[in-house]
């Protein structure tokens, strides 16, 4: 997955000083002194607006797996309930897999982490790159989709047949720290995205077609617009597995997530240019056969010529 980062958020800042002063006043307690009336008054005033600036940066409450948040920021992305996940700083080379998460454990996004629709009007069409990602020069984001379901809820056990993911990932003042926002996808057809055949799998068909250079529509990236609701955690990994990101060195990546609570229906020729990746999903085991397979996707053209074969459920 491509690698943009997540900016310290002024809100840290305000909350960091306001624990300092807290702390301060705790470990010295100054003998008391008679304020005048006017002093009084201004303390007062002090305290509350004191109060009100921490109430207004307060974070939203952490996903109960997560590492405490940073205030102003979420929880760490700490995948499936890794051991000893807690331990792993929110910054540098990660030793385990932070992403993805549970997303029912995850907390719900704040209004300032929506979908940037503003920054989706500045769009133009992409292009396809030589991962066979799409990417939207005009806003540096680039987007691709998973053959599956990768962020899945704690009660799920198998993958959803005919669910895919779209992530696209949007850069931040951090380089290290890109903002990533997806969702789970499905074809408004929905027929096109089931896998068909035994033979459908990333181990049998390797061959997925890279268009370099193709156009892809910006109506692609406006897919997230339609997303109710958006779960957060921080500093996370890439999802790739963590040992291919430790051999490549991108485990030091630690993107933001946004990931919808919906599953986006969108017509599936919008991602025809696109060539798919493999899900992760450490919950289900890690990288599993396609449970999402477009009827524009080469391996699935490969099925199609030897005939119909019995649908492979998963």
């Amino acid at each position: 997955m491509p690698t943009p980062l997540s900016s310290v958020r002024p809100g840290s800042l305000v909350c960091l000083g306001a624990l300092a002063l807290v702390c301060c006043h705790a470990a010295a307690e100054p003998a008391p002194q008679t304020p005048s009336p006017s002093g009084t008054a201004a303390s007062a005033a002090t305290a509350e607006a004191s109060a009100a600036a921490a109430s207004s940066t307060a974070p939203a409450p952490a996903a109960e797996s997560g590492a405490a948040a940073p205030a102003g920021g979420y929880a760490m992305c700490l995948g499936q309930h890794v051991a000893n996940a807690t331990a792993v700083p929110r910054s540098g080379p990660a030793p385990v897999q932070l992403a993805p998460a549970f997303l029912d454990e995850m907390a719900e996004c704040r209004g300032v982490d929506a979908v940037p629709a503003d920054v989706i009007a500045r769009a133009t069409d992409g292009t396809i790159n030589a991962k066979g990602d799409c990417e939207f020069a005009s806003i540096g984001v680039s987007c691709h989709y998973h053959s599956g379901s990768e962020f899945v809820t704690s009660s799920t056990a198998q993958q959803t047949l005919g669910q895919g993911e779209l992530h696209c990932i949007f850069p931040s003042d951090d380089p290290k720290s890109p903002h990533v926002y997806g969702g789970h996808v499905a074809c408004r057809d929905h027929a096109l995205g089931e896998p068909h055949g035994s033979a459908v799998s990333h181990d049998a068909h390797p061959l997925h077609e890279v268009h370099e250079g193709a156009r892809c529509p910006v109506a692609l990236l406006q897919q997230l617009e339609t997303c109710k609701g958006l779960r957060c955690c921080d500093d996370g990994t890439l999802t790739n597995p963590i040992s291919d990101l430790a051999a490549s060195g991108r485990n030091d990546v630690r993107p933001d997530f946004r990931i919808c609570d919906d599953t986006l229906a969108l017509d599936c020729e919008l991602l025809d240019q696109l060539t798919v990746h493999a899900a992760n999903s450490p919950a289900l085991g890690g990288v599993g056969d396609p449970a999402f397979v477009i009827s524009h996707d080469v391996s699935l053209q490969e099925v199609s010529k030897k005939g119909p074969a019995p649908q492979k459920h998963l």
